[in-house]
């Protein structure tokens, strides 16, 4: 029973790993790479809302700086025409939701282990070797 319960992250890696194929095939790599570090926000807010964990004032900050480089990142250049803006507008968006959706499943993922990690008696090495043949299992 204990190992059932870390089928939900491993489904949500296995998720996850798809997701970061459809967006690196419709995002060039700098967007991605920027986008992508938005998991470190939904950690922390799932950490805050699951875990219970509270974060001072320049944790928050940081995590603002963080959100805010990543709109710079995304706010459209005047550099590119508008012929190939239209052409790639599609594959653009596919691409940040791809990521988007990943960022939300690696935080989710993450703090959801942490809490099964902290309300089990199994070690740590235990949970890992478990997580790792569930996501076998589901791979294959």
């Amino acid at each position: 029973m204990e190992s059932l319960k870390l089928a939900v992250p491993a489904g949500i890696y296995t998720l996850q790993n798809n997701l970061l194929y459809v967006a690196l095939s419709n995002l060039d790599a700098a967007t991605y790479q920027v986008t992508y570090q938005l998991k470190i926000l939904t950690t922390a807010l799932f950490s805050v809302s699951m875990l219970g964990k509270s974060l001072n004032i320049y944790q928050w900050l940081s995590l603002v700086i963080l959100m805010t480089g990543v709109a710079f990142v995304q706010w459209p250049s005047d550099s590119v025409d508008s012929a190939q803006k239209d052409l790639s507008t599609g594959s653009q968006f596919v691409g940040l939701a791809a990521v988007l959706t990943a960022c939300f499943s690696s935080g989710f993922a993450g703090v959801y282990f942490e809490k099964i990690l902290k309300e089990t008696k199994q070690s740590v090495w235990i949970r890992n070797i478990q997580l790792g043949k569930l996501l076998l299992c589901i791979v294959k």
